[in-house]
């Protein structure tokens, strides 16, 4: 059965090779690191939205309204053969390979069907739009060639450790810019390069869990009375750990919008019994919900509302598997702008 909270979008043929068109002049621009591409997406995203049907365009609307915790577009050409390597190349290397800028324009695009902005942290991923995901760094199900035993492995899209449900981020603001830190993703956007085992990521929708909590627990999670620990991909000697910040907002544009990681947020020591009560039962209610299993593959691409759903993977079990991702902001989100051309925001 299909949950409400998730659609999906398939183009035909026509528009197949529009987005194939579009996808690769951004690419041979130099993708949505460079200089005027952002401009030149939205522009063919305007051109495309005329093609759409009713119902193609009613589902776009959606997302792009807070409406969706989900959506998986599908049947997306990729021009050319991309033979499956032995081993993943070097992450240095990926990034300028003509097939990741490609599918990393693809997804720019797909931000502007929505609404949407592509754009990346000062403090993560080196400052780039697009960030490679796999294991390049350890901790797979099978060693990396190059992986030491008893290494520890650090919790992020760099290596194959499982990653348990979570919202990207920072954790601080979700829509509005606070205290000099620019809000958390409003959305994110995966496609595969390879995902030779058909592996997938995992969603986990919110609205319901929410629903389930009650008013009062919902009221509590609003309170300031959760930390965290600070993300692993941040520049070393930048972002922190938070203390008192809260997990959950309502926000009269996009709804609701809930931070939240369950490898990183615990308790504040004096947060109040109802705040103690609402963590515990949220928790449980994430630990038992069915996840939602998307396996991407080089023709598709899935939207995931970071205010709206969590998500995660299991450890890998093929190194080989290559997302692209990138970070898109809604028209609602209000951050701190460091640069407009390609968007850099303070973290």
């Amino acid at each position: 059965m299909q949950d409400s909270e998730v659609a999906y979008l398939s183009f035909d043929q026509d528009q197949a090779r529009t987005l194939a068109a579009a996808s690769q002049h951004l690419a041979e621009l130099g993708g949505p690191q460079a200089r005027g591409v952002a401009s030149q997406a939205r522009q063919w995203a305007q051109r495309l939205h005329p093609t759409l049907d009713a119902s193609q365009k009613a589902v776009l609307q959606r997302f792009a309204d807070g409406q969706l915790s989900a959506l998986m577009c599908s049947q997306m050409a990729c021009p050319g053969s991309d033979p499956l390597p032995e081993h993943l190349p070097e992450l240095a290397t990926l990034a300028q390979s003509e097939r990741c800028l490609y599918l990393a324009s693809r997804n720019q695009l797909l931000l502007e069907l929505v609404n949407y902005r592509a754009f990346a942290f000062d403090i993560d991923n080196e400052g780039q739009i697009m960030r490679l995901v796999g294991n390049f760094k350890g901790g797979g199900s099978v060693p990396r060639p190059d992986e030491h035993q008893h290494t520890e492995v650090e919790l992020s899209s760099h290596a194959g450790l499982r990653l348990g449900p979570h919202t990207e981020a920072p954790y601080n603001c979700s829509v509005a810019a606070s205290e000099g830190r620019s809000p958390a993703p409003s959305a994110l956007i995966l496609s595969a390069r390879w995902n030779p085992a058909g592996e997938p990521t995992r969603i986990i929708p919110l609205r319901a869990i929410i629903e389930q909590l009650g008013s009062l627990h919902a009221l509590a999670l609003t309170s300031t009375s959760f930390d965290f620990t600070r993300s692993e991909c941040f520049v070393a000697g930048q972002g922190e750990a938070g203390q008192a910040t809260s997990m959950l907002q309502f926000d009269p544009d996009g709804g609701f919008s809930l931070r939240y990681n369950s490898y990183r947020f615990s308790l504040n020591d004096h947060a109040s019994d109802a705040a103690a009560r609402a963590f515990d039962a949220f928790q449980v209610l994430v630990r038992d919900a069915q996840p939602l299993a998307f396996v991407l593959q080089p023709d598709s691409a899935l939207l995931i509302n970071n205010c709206r759903a969590l998500h995660g993977r299991d450890i890998l079990q093929d190194n080989r598997r290559l997302l692209v991702r990138l970070f898109g902001y809604s028209r609602f989100a209000r951050p701190i702008v460091l640069n407009d051309d390609p968007l850099l925001v303070r973290g």
